[in-house]
């Protein structure tokens, strides 16, 4: 998980259609290993009940965000991640420890941990890309 440092008063609020429309822009300048394969989805509950999801595919030298859940056929290289909405405001925003939400257990982790690890160069460049100003 990276913290997202807003690159202006432009930024939309995130957990929306247009913020991930955002993301996807920011990500599409992230140089990443073409030999990387996966997919993170992050599903998000308010206090309402309701649930915002998306995901970020990492895949051919390519990274890109889209609203809803990851299609199916991308099962065994996807990790999702599940929250509270407070929970992921605090690590996206803040920069909060992911590790501590997942210890704590406000953030749940489903797929293998595994694939995160393998992949660490890809997602170092995703928090780079996502940290620094456009």
């Amino acid at each position: 998980m990276v913290t997202i440092q807003p690159d202006s008063a432009e930024t939309p609020n995130v957990f929306t259609d247009e913020w991930v429309a955002w993301l996807d822009a920011a990500l599409a300048r992230c140089p990443v290993d073409s030999a990387v394969d996966l997919v993170l989805e992050h599903r998000v509950s308010s206090e309402d009940g309701s649930v915002f999801c998306w995901h970020v595919r990492v895949t051919g030298g390519r990274v890109t965000a889209a609203t809803g859940p990851a299609a199916e056929q991308h099962a065994d290289r996807l990790v999702r991640f599940t929250s509270d909405r407070e929970t992921a405001r605090a690590i996206a925003e803040e920069g909060k420890s992911a590790q501590r939400a997942f210890a704590q257990g406000r953030l749940h982790l489903d797929g293998d941990p595994r694939l995160l690890i393998a992949a660490r160069p890809a997602m170092d460049a995703i928090g780079a890309a996502l940290s620094s100003p456009a």
